[in-house]
């Protein structure tokens, strides 16, 4: 209990010992487990982080970690604690320095961001179009992925931000929910069902199955059947949205999407209808689509800029839908 006490009463001002740096240090070398790893991540040597982290259990009076070869870097019960403050102070100073950073119009360099595959294709040129008209100055790149290599590319440092289904996310990262993407049925355009308005697992359950295949959507779509006492018909299995659209269309079967409709293509050019999911118990399905970044980097403003623009087009593209 006193060492909360002593945390809840830390300040700058009134430890003008302790230093942001050592925050960041202790913080990076909790998430990577290993001073090695927390090295190669800030580019330092380990005797620098290992230094910073002692100077910091001094100040605060209280063994934040348990070093072990074979097991890495274990926080004690002071240590968790601790890493909970530090984020925030950090995530506190942070808004400080960004404050007055100045208009999107003025921001300027590089930025970097991934995307899962999936939503590659309807994200990216409305995000790349709408990014460009208020931070003209700013040269984005993209790099699409798995759900998984966009997490690893943001933990290596790759890229600066990522757009992801909001599950089964790393804990390693933090992230921004900008939308909600609804289960959808794909049909072939001549489908007995594809005038209606939405379609139930129920009235495809005897049709076969084209799955997308990537973790995390293909155990949400998995889950649906499951969740409505059904077992899918699995005719075909693609990692590739493309590829199970035109399976649909060609009359191969049918296939359950997670969608956001509002910015999604015109399927009907593509022989495909696209139809809400309706649930057993009337509800509708909903998988977050998230803008991901990791726990030990500050987004700089630029990355923010392309956070609240993000969630600006989908907001507006929500109200036109």
């Amino acid at each position: 209990m006193a060492i909360i006490n002593k945390l809840d009463a830390m300040s700058l001002v009134s430890h003008p010992q302790l230093t942001l740096r050592q925050l960041w240090h202790f913080v990076v070398a909790a998430e990577a487990g290993t001073m090695a790893e927390a090295a190669r991540r800030l580019h330092l040597a380990p005797s620098a982080i290992s230094m910073s982290i002692a100077e910091l259990e001094r100040i605060v009076g209280a063994e934040l970690a348990v070093k072990r070869r074979a097991k890495g870097l274990t926080l004690t019960a002071s240590g968790k604690m601790v890493l909970l403050q530090a984020r925030e102070l950090l995530d506190r100073a942070h808004d400080l320095q960004t404050m007055g950073q100045g208009t999107r119009e003025e921001l300027a360099g590089p930025l970097t961001v991934g995307c899962f595959m999936p939503l590659g294709p309807v994200i990216i040129p409305p995000m790349l179009s709408a990014f460009a008209q208020q931070c003209p100055k700013v040269e984005v790149d993209f790099l699409e992925g798995f759900h998984q290599e966009m997490q690893d590319a943001l933990l290596d440092g790759s890229i600066d931000v990522a757009f992801l289904y909001g599950s089964e996310i790393s804990t390693a990262l933090r992230s921004a929910t900008v939308a909600m993407a609804e289960a959808q049925i794909l049909l072939p355009s001549g489908h007995p069902l594809a005038g209606n308005p939405s379609v139930s697992l129920r009235e495809i359950s005897e049709e076969p199955l084209v799955l997308f295949e990537s973790e995390p959507i293909t155990q949400r779509i998995l889950g649906l059947y499951q969740g409505s006492g059904l077992e899918p018909m699995i005719r075909h299995r693609s990692r590739s949205y493309a590829t199970v659209r035109s399976l649909v269309s060609t009359g191969r079967g049918v296939a359950v999407l997670f969608q956001q409709p509002a910015l999604e293509a015109p399927y009907e050019e593509l022989n495909v209808v696209l139809k809400p999911l309706k649930l057993d118990d009337g509800n509708i399905a909903v998988v977050p689509v998230s803008v991901a970044w990791p726990r030990t980097s500050r987004l700089n403003s630029r990355a923010q800029a392309w956070v609240e623009v993000a969630a600006e087009l989908f907001e507006n593209a929500g109200r036109r839908g």
